[in-house]
């Protein structure tokens, strides 16, 4: 069987609770499962859907029946993933989910069942969703075709209409103990650093350590330490930085500032400057998605940086 049909470790609770009432027909329509990036919302999903369908399951999916094969090579005829469009002209995705697809996507659970297994549909993310998608997507809920499931995913759950909060039943899915998620990692100095900038999100840890991201933000961490101790000039660490980093610089930055903030209030010292900081490099992110100038938005968070000098600490 693929790992890829079975829950992730920390999920094996969860997963006892989930299919215990897919088995005894008690789970209900519609499932919101939500939680932070990178704890294995959309695993999850995968292998309950695989699950659902599957024709010869029991403490998982069987991965050989011929559901579990259809499944896994993606062309499931009881299957929707229903996830953002690209758009033609800018090869990017779009921003919402639009209603188009959520009408659709009724059509399709409407249709009759193949192999007289359930329908499943994830809804990924659903707060990708604008009202008009909502409201659809609500309408669908409350008059569920026969024998169908819909899996919404989320990060923000709080964005979604209270009305079809309600309509759901959820599920929470947080970040494992630190010491599972480094067994699950490999306990290495690497893991330590990505599970430690993830914030305890495997997925997302395991995605920085097989990126180049690591050695990034150390050498970004090393000129930060070079502009407090006053030996590096901030504008040329944005130069050196760049234009086309300066996203995920404030990404990587807006982690790295927060452990010093932590790290500054557990030693008692005096941690305004770091939360300035802090408030800066989220209005920066804004403004960089305002399309402002990214070199000149690094730039000023660095000599915001420079002024404060060492952490903790006024210049």
């Amino acid at each position: 069987m693929s790992d890829m049909l079975k829950p992730l470790p920390w999920q094996e609770e969860l997963w006892l609770r989930v299919t215990t009432l897919v088995l005894q027909n008690r789970l209900t329509h519609a499932l919101l499962i939500a939680g932070p990036r990178g704890v294995g919302k959309r695993h999850f999903a995968k292998a309950l859907t695989a699950f659902i369908i599957c024709e010869a399951r029991s403490g998982y999916a069987c991965g050989q029946c011929r559901s579990c094969l259809q499944f896994t090579a993606g062309h499931h005829p009881n299957f929707v993933h229903l996830q953002r469009d690209v758009d033609d002209k800018t090869g990017k995705e779009k921003r919402d989910i639009s209603i188009e697809q959520i009408r659709l996507l009724g059509e399709r659970l409407s249709l009759s069942s193949y192999y007289g297994q359930a329908k499943v549909a994830v809804v990924d993310p659903v707060d990708a969703l604008n009202l008009n998608g909502s409201n659809a997507l609500l309408k669908t809920i409350e008059e569920p075709p026969a024998n169908s499931y819909l899996i919404l995913i989320s990060e923000r759950p709080q964005a979604l209409p209270a009305t079809l909060r309600s309509r759901c039943q959820r599920f929470r899915m947080a970040a494992p103990p630190r010491e599972q998620a480094l067994a699950w990692l490999g306990d290495s100095a690497d893991a330590v650093d990505a599970l430690t900038q993830a914030h305890g999100a495997p997925l997302r840890a395991r995605e920085l350590m097989d990126s180049e991201h690591l050695q990034r933000g150390r050498k970004w961490a090393a000129e930060l330490s070079a502009i407090a101790d006053q030996r590096r000039d901030p504008l040329a660490a944005a130069a050196a930085i760049g234009k086309d980093d300066a996203a995920a610089f404030l990404e990587w930055l807006l982690t790295w500032l927060s452990l010093q903030l932590k790290e500054q209030v557990v030693r008692g010292g005096n941690a305004t400057g770091i939360d300035t900081l802090i408030q800066e490099t989220l209005l920066a992110s804004r403004r960089l998605g305002s399309n402002a100038n990214p070199q000149l938005v690094v730039e000023s968070l660095l000599i915001l940086w420079w002024r404060v000098g060492r952490v903790g600490k006024a210049a």
